[in-house]
Formats: C-alpha cells, sequence, structure tokens
C-alpha cells in the first residue's frame, strides 16, 4: 500500500472523529477502526470505573462481558497494574514485558492473569494526554504475540485522534464553577489536605471563624452541598491541587 493511500486513509478517519457530535458516535468510530486493524480486544479511555465513569470524562471499550463487571464490582481500577505503569509515566509497554511485571504486587498479578483467561493477554498499552486532571491511556489486545508493529503504530494513531475528540466533547459537557478568591481557595486546599479548621488557621494566621467563612463562601461559589463536594469541584476546575 502506497503513502498516499495511507495517509488518505488516514485523513479521512480523523475527518469522521472531527465531525462525530457524540461520544456514541465517536465509539462507533472507534470500534470500526479497531476492528479493521485486527485487535481482538481494545480500550481507551480515563482510568476511572468502566461501568461508572466521571462526568467529563469517558470509556470505550469492547472486553469481555463478564471481566468488565468483574473489573468493576471489584473496582480494580484504583490499582490496575496497567493503569498505574501509565500513571507514573511509562509511554509504552507490553502486558507481557518482564520489566512491566517484576515489580507488580502479588493482587496486581492476579489481575493480569484473571484478565488473560478471557483473552486479554497479548496486551500493549500506550498513555494519552490527561483530561481534566484524569490520566488516560490506550490499550490494544491481538491474539497473538506477533502482531505486525506497523498495525500497533496504525492502532496508537487512531486512539490517539479519537481521544482528541472525546476530550473535547467532554470538555463540553464539563462543570463550570465561579472562580474562588485567594483566600478561600488556601483554606480549601489546607482543609482538604487534612488540616482542622484550628490549624487551617493557624497556618494562614487568622481566625478560626474567617477560615470556617472562606470554606463556606467556597462551598457556595461551586454550588457544592458539602465541603468533601467542594473540595473536589475545587480540584476537578484546577482551582485547588489535587490532595496526595
Amino acid at each position: 500500500m502506497s503513502f498516499g493511500v495511507v495517509t488518505g486513509e488516514l485523513v479521512t478517519f480523523a475527518s469522521r472523529c472531527d465531525a462525530a457530535q457524540s461520544l456514541v458516535e465517536l465509539e462507533t468510530i472507534w470500534r470500526q477502526r479497531m476492528s479493521e486493524l485486527g485487535f481482538t480486544f481494545a480500550a481507551i479511555g480515563a482510568h476511572v470505573d468502566p461501568l461508572k465513569p466521571e462526568r467529563a470524562s469517558y470509556v470505550f471499550q469492547n472486553y469481555p462481558g463478564d471481566w468488565i463487571a468483574h473489573f468493576s464490582e471489584q473496582r480494580y481500577h484504583l490499582i490496575d497494574p496497567v493503569f498505574r505503569a501509565a500513571d507514573a509515566g511509562v509511554a509504552d509497554f507490553a502486558w507481557t514485558d518482564p520489566e512491566f511485571v517484576a515489580p507488580l504486587s502479588w493482587r496486581q498479578r492476579r489481575i493480569l492473569n484473571e484478565a488473560s483467561e478471557l483473552g486479554l493477554h497479548f496486551g500493549r498499552t500506550h498513555a494519552l494526554a490527561s483530561m481534566l486532571r484524569l490520566k488516560a491511556s490506550g490499550h490494544l489486545v491481538a491474539g497473538e504475540p506477533d502482531m505486525p508493529e506497523d498495525v500497533y503504530t496504525a492502532g496508537k494513531i487512531a486512539n490517539v485522534l479519537v481521544h482528541h475528540r472525546a476530550a473535547q466533547l467532554c470538555a463540553e459537557v464539563a462543570p463550570s464553577f465561579e472562580p474562588l478568591r485567594r483566600r478561600e481557595r488556601q483554606c480549601l486546599e489546607l482543609c482538604a489536605s487534612g488540616l482542622t479548621d484550628a490549624e487551617a488557621a493557624a497556618k494562614l494566621q487568622i481566625g478560626v471563624a474567617t477560615v470556617r467563612r472562606h470554606i463556606e463562601r467556597a462551598r457556595v461559589r461551586l454550588g457544592a452541598g458539602t465541603r468533601i463536594q467542594a473540595a473536589a469541584r475545587a480540584i476537578s476546575s484546577g482551582q485547588i491541587k489535587p490532595i496526595i
């Protein structure tokens, strides 16, 4: 196949992705492309529960239904070794690579073994740009260990294009929150990190009642019902640092 033909196919695919007006439409385009490339299974999206994605995030996948149900029930997204490796900055890796497997905990190895029993064995993962502070990655699973490298490359390119459009669609429905003032951000961030109102007041050299007043104002600005919800919304909108 000539370079011109390959480029033409890529431009056509990119145009279809850009024209998609919903995540449902985009997922249909993505599934068709993964099937054309010959991948047995594939997944792409944020590192969240695939059956309960957070608002303004997405997960596309065609994994076995039994595995997805089990993955969600066990909350494996919190410790999934593939997600964690991508979180740590590993850009591209195979699930069978000894360097990837060696440092895993026994529970993470069990996750890989359980997935392998359902055909999710010869997989490769590549990191994608984060979306709204959520890490994301693409996963390509072949039926045999020697899938041609150019096919993997085509799969990665398709995932990058799809992810870019999906992130745009998610951003369109992302909640917009009123900006917090400096003291409101400081008080909410300190208390969200585990400090008591008194400890936050001492650190900022202001009164306890003042701390509580700033947090209450932040809660109202963010349209939150509780402090916890206010902190979550402030983090998701990039106004305070994520809790570590």
